[in-house]
């Protein structure tokens, strides 16, 4: 208990900043009097623990009010700006041009102070550099995403890199770019020059810069199913390399000059041997960090760096987890809003990984020790995987086992020297050619993983959390209380595991549809929402979230019609799930057709297609495949309607051969466009809740405000999904309940700040 209460002070610290990301409102500045004053006096009267956590909240408050501020500046001057900003980031390629980060220094001619100056994405027609300064016209748009269960958040990824919007340059637009000769830009460009006929530039610029934009999509998939991505991101281990070659080299090169000094000098240049050794190795560390652009991941380990040799160094000794909640403290302080990135909890629950390993192999000796520690790290990662990617590679134990040190000493030296000799301009043709070579066994190894890739609900990494939690706190407390700790956590998660029979999710796919309806670990797919070149919403949405809810099983897919925003995911989809059954109302080959008059059952489901009539060769919004879903329970029944883009003469149609049904809740036809949504269909089909699929702030401005309000005035429970998030109706022994992922009160305050700043 001695160490829980050494650990106090600096886990309190981090625990309020941290937070801060999930506060529903960020208080304003003036608080920062009373928690300074507060934070200053408990200080003094060493009560430390109080004293931290006041310092905490005031950290917090300047950090969110020094955004909340760049954000009103940004926002001050209308929508059609003048900026001059430089350039933070390597350029992306997008499908339209390519988008940098940048920072804004000038706004309509008004220089901004220092402090006021926002972060945000640029697009533009032409590359830029690093250091290059941009002056133009831009059109300024707020930041919104879709909010899924699982998957990338943009909102809170914008949050995490400090970016307050998004501005664009028309490829008609004139420009003025001052190309500053940054010293990164020049390292990036000669690198690019240099490794431009290698198949592997990608993975170069990744570990060099930390610049992951010309990996390819089936690069990032091998590394995903061989569970190797740590391996691209420049890390704790990368950094200890790099220090550990400066210092050695310094070293070396001290004690051979040395031997070319006087006795005297000699014998002073012993003595600052080792700090010189020391700094050189820093520095060198503190230079590869810069290159990457100082990622969470990277500041992590230079401060753990720092403090376990300054540690070694004045020969004193802190407990492993004090030290991780130092570093930690350090980098949510200096990192603002690092929490919000997946890096930040990697980065970390490595770290505690690593150490929980080490204990439970402390017994063990030699090489036997290093495979046991090996082995105890992967299985302590594979709840991490199994969140993030929905999946495990049974073979990461032998890649990482064969490839971890393939990158330490072969890898990531051989990178370091061709980066130095292309640097100073040697030649330095010989060394990129060997880091192919090397490469080539790698590449080799990973193309392989796909027969080795198992797919899992992500509900099965939840067993493994109360280990986890048990593991780590073993370090710091009593061994029974983990194991108190442990039974209760397996029993709670037990008890919350309990299956549900059914439930309907509309994911929010931008503008678009998609709807899971789940019953147990099954699932039928109702759309797929849009695709195009190297993106779709089936992979980047409905998979995850399939994952997510449990599925193991995808019954069948249902494909309202054939525009993109609801079929272009049906080919990723079939060759992802291998669903039972395919259904169309359009005639292609592998479908079964959707026609009004059939009927099928899955499990407790009875599924009724209401429209079109008979099947077309290319199916438009009138030809719809509208289905009534009915889900049979012991106490009665519960129906849902499936819409898809049916415009009013269609729901004319169908409402004249219906007798009137109760429903739990329809799709909005056509995103709520002002084409479709006609009473007829309403008067028969009524509906306690409605769903509008749609996208915040689209250029349709769906749904249509008189759409909206006709449903409201009927009593119907009015969702958005561009609004509100995915929307999920779970039944339960005859009650539903609706949740959505944005509560329109208790929403973060950077989403509110984010999404509201243009209407």
């Amino acid at each position: 208990m001695t160490l829980l209460s050494g650990i106090l002070a600096p886990l309190l610290y981090t625990l309020i900043i941290v937070s801060a990301v999930w506060w529903p409102i960020m208080p304003h500045y003036y608080w920062l009097i009373p928690t300074s004053l507060m934070s200053l006096a408990l200080i003094i009267k060493r009560q430390l623990v109080i004293g931290l956590a006041f310092t905490a909240m005031s950290v917090a408050l300047i950090q969110g009010n020094l955004l909340k501020h760049q954000s009103e500046v940004l926002y001050r001057f209308g929508t059609d700006i003048n900026i001059k900003a430089q350039v933070d980031s390597y350029f992306k390629k997008i499908s339209h041009g390519y988008e940098v980060e940048v920072t804004i220094f000038s706004i309509d001619e008004l220089e901004l102070d220092y402090f006021a100056r926002p972060k945000v994405k640029l697009r533009l027609p032409v590359a830029l550099d690093i250091g290059a300064v941009v002056s133009a016209e831009v059109k300024l748009s707020p930041v919104f995403g879709v909010l899924n269960y699982v998957g990338f958040d943009k909102e809170k990824f914008y949050l995490s890199k400090g970016l307050v919007g998004e501005i664009a340059i028309s490829p008609k637009s004139h420009f003025i770019v001052e190309s500053h000769s940054h010293w990164r830009a020049r390292l990036h460009n000669a690198v690019t020059r240099h490794t431009s006929g290698s198949h592997y530039r990608g993975y170069y610029l990744a570990l060099i810069f930390g610049d992951r934009s010309q990996l390819k999509p089936n690069d990032w998939q091998m590394l995903k199913q061989s569970g190797l991505s740590h391996l691209i991101a420049i890390s704790g281990l990368h950094i200890g390399m790099v220090f550990v070659v400066g210092f050695v080299l310094v070293r070396a090169i001290a004690q051979w000059v040395g031997w070319l000094l006087p006795r005297r000098w000699r014998h002073l240049l012993t003595l600052q041997r080792h700090w010189l050794s020391a700094l050189a190795g820093l520095a060198l560390a503190l230079t590869y960090a810069a290159l990457g652009n100082f990622a969470v991941s990277t500041v992590r380990a230079l401060v753990m760096l720092m403090v376990v040799y300054g540690l070694s160094v004045s020969q004193r000794r802190l407990p492993s987890m004090l030290i991780v909640l130092i570093t930690a403290c350090v980098v949510v302080t200096v990192v603002p809003f690092s929490a919000a990135s997946s890096g930040f909890w990697l980065s970390f629950l490595a770290v505690v990984s690593l150490m929980i390993s080490a204990t439970l192999t402390q017994s063990y000796f030699g090489i036997r020790a290093m495979l046991l520690t090996h082995l105890a790290l992967t299985l302590l990662f594979v709840p991490i995987v199994l969140y993030l990617f929905q999946g495990i590679a049974s073979l990461t134990p032998i890649y990482n086992l064969v490839f971890v040190p393939w990158f330490s000493f072969l890898v990531v030296p051989l990178l370091m020297a061709a980066m130095v000799f292309t640097a100073l301009g040697l030649p330095c043709g010989s060394l990129w050619r060997l880091l192919d070579t090397v490469m080539v066994p790698f590449e080799n190894a990973i193309s392989l993983a796909d027969a080795f890739w198992v797919a899992l609900p992500v509900d099965n990494a939840i067993y493994a959390i109360p280990l986890l939690i048990a593991l780590a706190l073993g370090q710091v407390v009593a061994k029974q209380w983990c194991f108190i700790f442990l039974i209760v956590t397996v029993f709670g998660v037990q008890f919350r595991s309990v299956s549900r029979p059914f439930s309907v999710h509309f994911l929010d796919v931008g503008h678009g549809l998609s709807v899971v309806i789940q019953q147990g670990r099954e699932a039928v797919v109702y759309d797929t929402g849009r695709a195009r070149e190297h993106f779709s919403m089936a992979s980047a949405v409905v998979t995850p979230n399939l994952y997510g809810f449990g599925i193991a099983h995808l019954e069948g897919l249902i494909i309202s019609h054939a525009d993109n925003d609801h079929s272009g995911g049906e080919q990723v989809m079939v060759e992802d799930w291998r669903p039972n059954w395919v259904r169309k109302p359009d005639k292609t080959l592998g479908s079964e057709p959707c026609i009004r008059g059939q009927k099928w059952r899955w499990r407790s489901v009875t599924f009724e297609a209401l429209w079109p009539p008979k099947p077309v060769s290319r199916a438009y919004n009138p030809h719809s495949c509208v289905v009534l879903a009915t889900f049979h329970w012991k106490g009665g029944e519960e129906r849902v309607l499936l819409t898809g883009d049916i415009e009013k003469m269609s729901e004319i149609l169908i409402s004249r051969q219906l007798k009137p049904y109760t429903l739990s809740v329809m799709s909005v036809p056509h995103h709520g466009s002002s084409t479709s949504s006609s009473k007829y269909l309403r008067q028969v089909l009524i509906a306690e809740n409605a769903v509008a699929s749609t996208q915040y702030h689209s250029r349709w401005k769906l749904p249509n405000p008189k759409v909206k309000e006709s449903y409201q005035q009927q009593g119907i429970n009015w969702y958005e999904t561009g609004r509100d998030g995915a929307v999920s109706l779970r039944f339960i022994d005859g009650e539903m309940t609706v949740s959505t992922l944005r509560a329109q009160n208790l929403d973060p305050w950077y989403r509110q700040m984010l999404r509201s700043r243009v209407e």
